[in-house]
């Protein structure tokens, strides 16, 4: 007897977004602003590239605000 007829087919690995609108001049200096505001805190942007490429976002028209978490040094948990 086989089983393979009652097991799950996956349709895609990625999940599938909508194509983004085309952005507005407004809206583009927001995204190079987040872009920007993320490479002066946290250099390399690769956690961005691997949202993009895991279908989660659309790119920096996603990111909404960049807040670094600063550490306070007189804090003895470490």
């Amino acid at each position: 007897m086989s089983y393979g007829k009652y097991k799950h087919v996956h349709q895609t690995d990625r999940p599938v977004l909508r194509p983004a609108p085309p952005l507005t001049p407004a809206q583009r200096a927001r995204a190079a602003k987040m872009r920007d505001q993320w490479r002066q805190h946290f250099g390399d942007d690769s956690f961005i590239r691997e949202l993009v490429d895991a279908g989660l976002i659309h790119g920096w028209r996603d990111v909404q605000s960049v807040t670094p978490i600063t550490e306070d040094p007189s804090d003895d948990h470490a």
